[in-house]
């Protein structure tokens, strides 16, 4: 073997780099000859150094490489499916690397799928098979940046390409097609369309079932597919309330990783972590159990029923999710670490309703102790568990108690631990219903803000589902209230209604989440004209938020317009207060460029993100409450899309001060 030719199959990540470099010096006195094989190269060695662990951004940048040799190329068959490859797979390994990249890896998919479907159009052997394959990462991506409903077409093509690619004769290719319909199903799901979700998911585990006594034997990762698949199921089938009929498919998955751990013990870390994201894990033994079932019960006592299914409801709105070709021992994938991916969504999702919840629990203080008696609006007195009248109006320590839950709930949230902070929350929500019966406002603000902040925590958690039916509930009992106290209820119902788009956006309700997004935006208007030193801020924040529930819907104009509005008023509270209104600025900056970005108004995306490069060269210390992974975010993307299109210097720039914003970002837990 010369030292030009790449090693074949089973050659390590070090001596296909070496043949590398020698090819980048050829390449660049003879390109002609070498370029195609330095292509190769680069795409073998992207491709196995993603599959080792802590080198996904180094494998980034390999296939960046790789892109960028094929795209220099005649466009060939051979060497457009070479760029296909190399984008599906930085993709890829984009979507499980870098959280801050979000945007980027969409898009790269997004020309993958392009491209594979050029070479479709061509005839090329194999290249449906590839499209599809590409239309499940694009799926993903969609999803990781709150693109849901494109991200259901895609996959949902996806899976009609595997169709056709089906042999009626020996059923190759059926496997593939579970897969697909593996993804539909929890596509369905975390959507709300449980009953969809249902039928897919049931239609792909009966094709693993079928090929469980294949000539030759299941691979590790045919099991794995297997036992998602079956956890998927019962996930489902709980979020739809049926928990007698989910049983048996945790009986099945559990049996499944059993097998895995006997074949492949490094392999059921990965099972682990999507059982453990979606709040179950494996117990001694061998059955999958809710969290919260093993606190309330020991393991020793789990009778072998309880062991393999809960009894409580989980939440319904999201199921196992393993990225397309991304199971354990799958050659060419960035490794065995993922699961559902429920990404924070786009890099301008600013979306800081979250942090504006608990701030709104500390400026409105506490519940206040006494109120007028409860009014008919509330309704017939809830009943206890045995049917008699709940206790009457609650005294001062029954609110001191609700108080101190939700601040300990909140404050366990803010450190990086939002489930544990369901359970205080929880305990809360349960006194709370019980003070609110003949407590009048104090009782009904009570109830309202311990549904907001538990809502808060469950979207936090992952628990999406939840967490709408929460603040849904909060949102309807400020209303019923404001006219009652609308100083008071006011600036509560306005930060719950904001809350409110973003738990309907996060379930891929874009339309539906406008109406409460606009009605948080009229809501702070009217308080920011009486008191503007103390709502311009918020007025700003909902606006922005507003932006992004505009934009989601495709009404891209109408967003500019609101961001445009939120960076006047950015500028304003910049003026009064430089140091403490920096980030708000810079964001609200960074926002217009990717608005601008969104329309194609290349040319001026430049200037907004110079303009916050700028003001985050000044020496700041984040405060509590600063998006500083957000902003990073943002930044990354726009240098991105600015040396894309013919920007370099201020690609450069951006890309700079992103790097530096990760290293200052609080750690998790911190």
């Amino acid at each position: 073997m010369t030292e030009y030719e790449v090693p074949g199959p089973g050659a390590s990540p070090d001596e296909i780099e070496r043949v590398v470099v020698s090819l980048r010096r050829a390449a660049g006195t003879d390109p002609d000859r070498y370029l195609p094989e330095l292509g190769h190269g680069l795409l073998r060695l992207g491709s196995l150094i993603a599959t080792e662990p802590g080198r996904l951004d180094e494998a980034v940048d390999v296939l960046e490489e790789a892109a960028a040799v094929y795209r220099r190329l005649p466009e060939g068959h051979l060497h457009l499916a070479g760029l296909g490859i190399a984008l599906q797979r930085k993709a890829l390994a984009l979507g499980f690397g870098f959280a801050e990249r979000y945007e980027e890896a969409r898009e790269t998919a997004r020309e993958a799928v392009e491209v594979w479907r050029r070479l479709v159009a061509r005839g090329v052997e194999g290249s449906r098979a590839e499209l599809a394959g590409a239309l499940l990462v694009l799926g993903g991506r969609l999803a990781d940046t709150g693109h849901h409903h494109e991200a259901l077409d895609r996959i949902t093509e996806a899976v009609e390409v595997r169709r056709l690619l089906v042999d009626r004769t020996d059923g190759t290719g059926r496997t593939e097609l579970a897969s697909a319909l593996q993804e539909l199903g929890v596509k369905l799901g975390e959507m709300g369309r449980q009953d969809e979700a249902v039928v897919h998911l049931r239609l792909a585990l009966a094709v693993y079932r079928e090929t469980a006594g294949a000539a030759g034997g299941r691979t590790v990762g045919d099991l794995g597919e297997h036992a998602m698949a079956a956890f998927a199921v019962g996930r489902t089938l709980i979020g739809l309330g049926r928990t007698g009929e989910a049983r048996p498919y945790f009986a099945e998955a559990a049996a499944l990783h059993a097998e895995i751990g006997a074949r492949e013990p490094a392999a059921v870390a990965f099972f682990d972590h999507v059982f453990a994201r979606h709040g179950y894990r494996v117990t001694y033994k061998g059955g999958i159990l809710a969290w919260e079932k093993i606190r309330s019960a020991p393991e020793t006592t789990s009778s072998p029923e309880t062991a393999t299914g809960p009894d409580t409801t989980g939440d319904p709105d999201t199921s196992a999710r393993p990225d397309p070709a991304a199971r354990p021992g799958a050659p060419g994938t960035p490794g065995t670490v993922g699961g559902a991916s429920e990404g924070p969504g786009t890099p301008d999702r600013d979306d800081t309703a979250d942090r504006a919840a608990s701030a709104s629990a500390a400026r409105t203080g506490p519940t206040p102790r006494t109120a007028p008696a409860a009014s008919d609006e509330d309704g017939p007195a809830p009943t206890g568990p045995t049917g008699r009248a709940a206790p009457g109006p609650a005294g001062p320590a029954a609110f001191e108690r609700i108080d101190h839950l939700n601040a300990h709930g909140l404050a366990l949230a803010h450190s990086g631990r939002p489930g544990l902070a369901v359970e205080p929350l929880t305990e809360a929500l349960a006194l709370a219903r019980a003070a609110a019966v003949g407590s009048g406002l104090a009782g009904s603000l009570s109830l309202a803000r311990t549904l907001h902040n538990l809502g808060l925590v469950q979207a936090w958690s992952g628990r999406r589902a939840e967490a709408l039916e929460a603040v849904d509930e909060a949102v309807h009992l400020y209303r019923r209230r404001l006219g009652t106290a609308p100083g008071a209820v006011r600036p509560l119902l306005a930060d719950s209604a904001d809350s409110l788009g973003s738990r309907l956006a996060g379930l891929g309700r874009h339309r539906d989440a406008l109406a409460p997004a606009t009605e948080a935006v009229a809501l702070f208007r009217q308080l920011a004209h009486a008191d503007p030193d103390a709502y311009r801020g918020e007025l700003a924040r909902v606006l922005n938020n507003l932006s992004i529930r505009l934009c989601d819907a495709d009404r891209h104009i109408e967003a500019l317009a609101a961001t445009e509005e939120s960076l006047e008023l950015h500028r304003d509270l910049h003026r009064d207060d430089p140091e403490a209104h920096l980030p708000g600025l810079a964001h609200a900056l960074t926002n217009l460029a990717l608005r601008r970005a969104r329309l194609g108004r290349h040319e001026a995306v430049a200037a907004p993100t110079a303009e916050a490069v700028h003001l985050l060269r000044q020496p700041t210390r984040p405060r509590p409450g600063d998006d500083v992974t957000g902003l990073a975010e943002s930044l990354a993307w726009l240098g991105w899309y600015l040396r894309r299109n013919g920007h370099p210097d201020a690609a450069r720039d951006a890309e700079r001060t992103a790097r530096r914003l990760r290293r200052r970002a609080p750690k998790p837990g911190r």
